[in-house]
């Protein structure tokens, strides 16, 4: 079975559902437990497909699940937030400046002033003239590292059109385009984009996969290696 990111989901009586935007997968058995379908004509939320509720994969990558369509809204939504998580010591000691307005005029401006004592500082406000007017004397904060949370299981990872295939050597090869599932839903190999200027599709088998995470599918044989497994 062959999963194909970006291609249409349908429901069993025949109303496309929107397309599948990525794939949920056990990073140590490699196995799909899931798709991510983003929102189409009869979703208003990405939603998340268990493999259980795919039907079959047509020979053009349409997937094809068992809800008829009154039931895909019963699909659990797909949750994702970032955000910055700060210390009790963090909110209380570091000055914060926050732009706000539509950019037309004096944008007022909110700040804290460091502060000892273990809360959150008072806030002030300012008009700021982008060609030259007042400024809080508190500086903005170095900005922390953004956290992305789901409610994906935690140990899960996922796949989409953009995830980088990169070779033991650190060569980027591309992107992935599609997967080959077996009938468990491991995954058999992967089928690699490399771009406009790339060459040809590469086959990866899945022996060849070290490691999947968040950011790259990464493998255990160099680039010249991979190279020679064209699609």
């Amino acid at each position: 079975m062959h999963i194909e990111l970006g291609r249409p989901v349908m429901s069993r009586d025949g109303k496309r559902i929107g397309t599948v935007d990525q794939l949920v997968l056990d990073p140590n058995s490699l196995e799909v437990q899931a798709i991510i379908v983003h929102r189409g004509w009869l979703l208003s939320e990405d939603r998340i497909v268990d493999r259980a509720l795919i039907d079959a994969v047509a020979p053009d990558g349409t997937v094809w699940l068992t809800l008829d369509v009154e039931r895909t809204g019963e699909l659990p939504l797909f949750v994702e937030a970032e955000f910055v998580r700060l210390t009790a010591e963090e909110a209380a000691s570091l000055p914060y400046v926050w732009p706000s307005g539509g950019g037309f005029g004096p944008i007022p401006l909110l700040w804290g002033t460091p502060a000892r004592e273990p809360v959150v500082p008072d806030l002030g406000a300012a008009p700021y003239e982008p060609g030259g007017g007042t400024l809080p004397s508190s500086v903005p904060p170095i900005t922390p590292p953004v956290e992305v949370e789901s409610n994906l299981p935690q140990e899960a990872v996922r796949i989409d059109r953009g995830t980088a295939v990169i070779a033991s050597d650190g060569e980027r090869l591309g992107k992935v385009e599609h997967v080959h599932l077996n009938e468990d839903g491991e995954i058999v190999s992967l089928a690699v984009d490399p771009g406009l200027f790339g060459g040809e599709h590469l086959h990866i088998p899945a022996q060849w996969i070290a490691e999947i995470t968040e950011d790259a599918v990464r493998l255990s044989v160099d680039a010249v290696t991979a190279r020679r497994r064209k699609r």
